[in-house]
């Protein structure tokens, strides 16, 4: 079983998408309690989204093949938390370390 329970992803999908049908499908995922889409780009045949998805032993596989099923492409894992409970990084000490 994965211990992954956090994951944002950076993801491409075709403008014509249906974003509560993805939801729905990525909810449906082995391990996923959570999901958060967020439009960040539009064109006119493509949709920017970040994915956030939250659970316990999230199947990463399992969620790779939903979005690509539905048309989408993942273009980068911008964040993984991983382990027994969510460590949250604070903002502050972000921005410290890219100075």
């Amino acid at each position: 079983m994965s211990n992954i329970r956090r994951l944002i992803l950076d993801v491409d999908v075709p403008s014509s998408a249906h974003l509560m049908d993805l939801a729905q499908t990525l909810t449906e995922v082995a391990g996923v309690k959570a999901v958060n889409i967020t439009v960040t780009d539009t064109d006119v045949d493509v949709l920017g989204l970040l994915i956030v998805v939250d659970g316990v032993g999230i199947d990463y596989k399992a969620l790779e093949e939903s979005i690509t099923s539905m048309g989408g492409a993942i273009r980068s894992i911008d964040q993984v938390i991983a382990g027994e409970y969510v460590l949250d990084l604070d903002a502050k000490k972000l921005k410290d370390v890219g100075d």
